[in-house]
């Protein structure tokens, strides 16, 4: 293949337009730092300051861009990650594209046009269908996408985002059956035929929650299908409070979705991930389904991963024992560098069980330390950018071994508990 993209590629084109452009910026201000002379030879003081500096900022970015474009935009990456995809998945040109499917109970923007998406209103009834994600060709394992500096340091200036190609409405009835189908062709291919789904936390869009559900379904190569249930966040920082409102609101949703998936998907196991505030839905939706007389005993989960559960400590053992009741097995993972929960429990003045030293033990869920994993500005996702822990997600799906058997573990000592550190 040759490593040598098109001259005539957007981004040469981009970047040979930049430096045009600088090049006449700096001749400009060229000509305004010799209209300050005077005309004995002086210097005109009015106003010096700031054109020189523009100047120097103007030359210093052209002679930056230039060198750039010389040394490293027709350098690709030495060792990209190779892209497999697994599942509902449809090859292009440019990468991949990825269906997940979902259940939400957010107001759509126009019930007529489902490319509109939803808003962020509670609405009184779930609604149902599919997503397709573009997954590009620089996509790497574990990110939905990095920004243009890391990109810059990178030496590769392609775009990697995952983005969402298409959103369709679809009855609830019809997106089993698409499920169903999509469960016997991983069958037909020899595969394990099994359900993932992700429940997003606070401050999530629902785009976001799609590409996120994507990113993982693809990167944990499931055989089967990847599903989502978005529960109406507002999708900002400062919404915490009203996010916290929603996810009570939205727990007998929740609960419904997950309990049809078991029934009506034709998975051989369903796994589920929580994440942050969505573990608050997840522990209440857990709760209806083991008091439903119509659902007990007919509803267990295969892997339950709890990642950073903003949960109140407390309360998270008190009712932990009802995990291991519903599923083959629990894993919560915790991190001592997730500065999100950190904030939240200041917030309600205690603990969370995402965030706690020493980190929360309970009977019967494996507790796996994440220490550190500062992937973003509040460290808050690092189970989905962890390339270790996306690995051990991977195996536990696979092969359901006990923790002590697993790579990048070893055993830690809380006081008297034991719990495990997953190495990087």
């Amino acid at each position: 293949m040759n490593d040598m993209p098109d001259r005539e590629s957007p981004i040469v084109t981009e970047l040979q337009t930049e430096v045009s452009r600088l090049q006449a910026e700096v001749s400009r201000l060229q000509a305004e730092v010799s209209d300050l002379r005077s005309p004995s030879g002086g210097w005109r003081t009015p106003m010096i300051s700031t054109v020189v500096t523009r100047w120097a900022i103007a030359t210093l970015a052209l002679l930056t861009v230039w060198w750039f474009a010389q040394n490293h935009i027709f350098v690709r990456d030495t060792n990209p990650k190779e892209v497999r995809p697994m599942g509902a998945v449809v090859e292009s040109t440019n990468g991949a594209v990825y269906r997940v499917w979902f259940g939400t109970n957010r107001r759509p923007t126009d019930a007529a046009d489902s490319s509109k998406g939803f808003t962020s209103d509670v609405d009184e009834q779930t609604h149902f269908g599919h997503v397709d994600v573009n997954v590009p060709q620089t996509h790497r394992f574990g990110e939905t996408g990095s920004n243009f500096f890391v990109r810059l340091l990178r030496r590769n200036l392609q775009d990697d985002h995952l983005s969402v190609n298409c959103i369709d409405f679809l009855e609830q009835a019809q997106m089993w059956s698409e499920i169903h189908d999509e469960m016997e062709r991983a069958r037909e291919a020899g595969d394990s035929a099994y359900g993932l789904i992700y429940l997003h936390g606070y401050n999530t869009s629902f785009p976001d929650a799609a590409i996120r559900a994507a990113q993982i379904g693809f990167d944990l190569k499931v055989t089967g299908a990847t599903a989502f249930f978005s529960w109406p966040s507002l999708g900002i920082t400062s919404a915490y409070t009203a996010d916290e409102d929603a996810i009570q609101v939205s727990e007998a949703a929740i609960a419904g979705f997950i309990t049809d998936f078991v029934k009506q998907s034709g998975a051989e196991k369903v796994h589920l991930i929580a994440h942050s505030m969505g573990n608050r839905g997840l522990l209440r939706a857990l709760q209806r389904i083991a008091t439903d007389a119509e659902s007990k005993g007919g509803v267990r989960f295969g892997q339950i991963f709890l990642a950073a559960p903003d949960v109140p400590r407390r309360l998270f053992l008190n009712l932990a024992n009802i995990y291991p009741q519903c599923s083959d097995r629990t894993t919560l993972y915790a991190s001592n560098g997730d500065s999100a929960l950190y904030l939240s429990s200041l917030i309600h003045n205690a603990p969370r069980a995402g965030y706690f030293l020493p980190y929360t033990v309970a009977p019967g869920i494996d507790t796996i330390a994440v220490p550190f994993f500062n992937v973003d500005l509040l460290g808050h996702s690092y189970f989905a950018s962890a390339e270790a822990l996306l690995h051990d997600m991977h195996d536990l799906i696979q092969t359901n071994a006990p923790t002590r058997s697993r790579q990048r573990m070893y055993p830690l000592r809380n006081g008297s508990e034991s719990l495990w550190q997953l190495r990087r």
